[in-house]
């Protein structure tokens, strides 16, 4: 089966999850949970490139869009941003290592920022809310949740490399 039909089941399975069960660990008054389909995004960027990765990232983010039953789009600019941001890391001869260390805790926080960012300022446009206020109670929170989930799939990948 080609990786990119493997990704985009992936894509379809962590979208289920990420709009049915992950409000189970959402943090804070403001329910503040990780971007599951934002971090299969940027590992799919890293592998893939600018591209591909941006196409991934509007995809996915069109999807979460469709069964969010919000703002058409606004996930699919935000994640397409990801996708794109995250395809800068695409360097054949440092793959793994931006993929199986905590390089991509980094990239992942920046990509994270980026979306959120995006997604954020748009969504709170026209209300009472500050930048600020916007900034420290949703966009950092996020990126950092999400950043400490992709932990779990840098050890994943060293392990399922190693075995190689």
């Amino acid at each position: 089966m080609s990786e990119y039909i493997k990704f985009g089941i992936l894509f379809v399975i962590l979208t289920l999850i990420q709009k049915s069960l992950v409000w189970l660990i959402a943090v804070s008054e403001y329910q503040i949970t990780p971007d599951l389909v934002l971090i299969g995004i940027v590992y799919f960027g890293i592998r893939k490139g600018k591209i591909p990765g941006s196409v991934a990232g509007f995809a996915a983010g069109l999807l979460f869009d469709l069964l969010s039953f919000s703002f058409i789009g606004l996930s699919a600019l935000g994640k397409a941003t990801a996708g794109f941001i995250s395809g800068f890391f695409n360097n054949e001869n440092k793959i793994d290592k931006y993929t199986q260390s905590l390089t991509f805790i980094f990239i992942l926080f920046l990509c994270s920022l980026f979306n959120n960012f995006l997604y954020f300022s748009l969504y709170f446009q026209g209300t009472s809310l500050s930048f600020i206020a916007i900034l420290i109670r949703y966009i950092l929170p996020t990126a950092i949740y999400t950043s400490l989930l992709g932990i779990p799939l840098i050890i994943f990948t060293k392990r399922r490399f190693a075995k190689r």
